[in-house]
């Protein structure tokens, strides 16, 4: 439904005529997150709580993300490592 830009994380599109545009966590109607090892929906895991989303990441899951105002309404699967995390001094 929309993309979390409060979830402190975001990646970037790497190619096509979108390329460089940020992406952020797909928030969907019910306030879930999507991470997955697969594009698969059967390997869906759904997370309510953002703060939950970087122990995710850390395991090697992938995690659905969009930009409806940047032009990507539809969720990629984005690896982890393409992923940028919130820094912390």
């Amino acid at each position: 439904m929309s993309a979390d830009k409060s979830a402190g994380l975001h990646a970037f599109v790497t190619r096509g005529p979108r390329a460089g545009t940020l992406l952020f966590p797909h928030k969907h109607r019910d306030g879930s997150y999507v991470v997955s090892m697969t594009r698969f929906e059967k390997d869906y895991v759904y997370i309510t709580d953002p703060t939950d989303l970087l122990g995710w990441l850390e395991k090697g899951y992938r995690l659905r993300m969009s930009n409806r105002d940047g032009g990507v309404a539809s969720p990629s699967l984005i690896e982890p490592g393409k992923i940028y995390r919130p820094v912390q001094l």
